[in-house]
């Protein structure tokens, strides 16, 4: 999945998400902090290019302890980041964007008014498939040393590498959390991304993670779209209505329905290209088969998630050769009706044989 700024500002508006991240990287400063108290900071304290800069990605998070000059609580900024591709410049630019937000609070006079500037801490949030490699340090002002001394400016949260185990600092994510939900949708393949939403909205059912939900449809949907789903995600109402619904067995037929499409989309589309390259083989014939070795698979792959791989491996070998497209649509249709891998065998193994 390639990084995308509107979903993941959709996501970190949920408070268990926000504080699972500034845990994960700084847990004694979290301790201090009260994240039922935590919000967007209000752009009005900010200057207008510090708005356009920073945007909707600085929090306000009031520390549980101490209070400012105007009687409220102490606080702290967290400024996140969300990348997916390699920034060797990422340590310049957290330091200019704090830069910013602490000239926007003197220049509005809220620092003065609060008798400080906050503390802040800054955070990279990265999806991308490679390791995040660039230094999160960079020089700090002269003193009297020959040398500068080197300032870290972000702490790093590599979903992708989290969700192999732990990070090179020993962090690991808390097993069902939403970071880890967010992480294990992150390091998936594209046709394994359906089934692992629906698992999500199961898993976080609550309604405090209705902007979570949200957040994780948007990304998938966004994924599925950039890969070039031929069918788009079902709507997010209607993953909302299958938590109420029979366990969602509606909703994980839809999505058999809408992979099988994209299924197909993707094997006529690899057939077309086999072609133009030279392939001698008529062109009919080719998508034909190439349809049908496409839904031979995907029904192989329903039947592991439902019965397990022996029975996968059997209805593989009966459909084998098959290319009869309305067949295969049948024994689609067995599939869901069976309620075990013995009757859907015996299904398949009884049928007539072709003309």
């Amino acid at each position: 999945m390639q990084a995308s700024d509107a979903p993941y500002k959709v996501l970190f508006q949920d408070r268990r998400l926000f504080e699972e991240t500034v845990r994960l990287v700084a847990p004694r400063l979290a301790d201090g902090l009260d994240f039922d108290a935590a919000a967007s900071l209000d752009k009005e304290h900010l200057t207008a290019l510090a708005r356009t800069r920073v945007q909707d990605k600085l929090r306000r998070v009031e520390r549980k302890s101490g209070k400012l000059a105007n009687g409220r609580r102490r606080y702290v900024l967290a400024l996140l980041e969300f990348q997916s591709g390699h920034d060797a410049d990422m340590a310049w630019r957290m330091r200019d964007y704090l830069h910013l937000v602490e000239s926007g609070l003197r220049q509005s006079g809220t620092a003065q008014a609060e008798g400080e500037v906050p503390g802040m801490l800054s955070v990279v949030v990265h999806n991308g498939e490679r390791p995040w490699r660039a230094s999160a340090e960079c020089a700090g002002p002269l003193t009297g040393d020959a040398e500068p001394a080197q300032v870290r400016m972000y702490a790093t949260v590599d979903l992708q590498v989290l969700a192999r185990g732990a990070d090179g600092a020993g962090r690991r994510l808390v097993p069902g959390g939403c970071l880890a939900t967010l992480a294990e949708l992150e390091s998936s393949p594209a046709e394994a991304l359906p089934k692992l939403l629906l698992e999500a909205f199961r898993r976080h059912a609550g309604a405090g993670s209705s902007e979570f939900r949200r957040g994780l449809h948007l990304r998938v949907e966004s994924a599925l779209e950039r890969r070039g789903a031929a069918a788009g995600l079902p709507p997010l109402a209607d993953f909302e209505r299958a938590l109420t619904e029979r366990g969602g067995e509606r909703m994980t037929a839809m999505l058999d329905a809408t992979l099988a499409r994209w299924e197909e989309s993707k094997v006529a589309q690899g057939v077309e290209r086999g072609l133009a390259q030279g392939i001698e083989r008529g062109r009919a014939q080719g998508v034909e088969r190439g349809l049908a070795q496409g839904r031979v698979a995907l029904l192989g792959r329903m039947a592991e998630r439902r019965f397990g791989a022996g029975v996968a491996g059997q209805v593989t070998a009966l459909l084998a050769d098959e290319t009869d497209l309305s067949r295969l649509d049948e024994a689609g249709e067995w599939l869901l009706e069976c309620d075990t891998g013995e009757a859907l065998l015996s299904r398949l193994a009884g049928r007539p044989p072709r003309g």
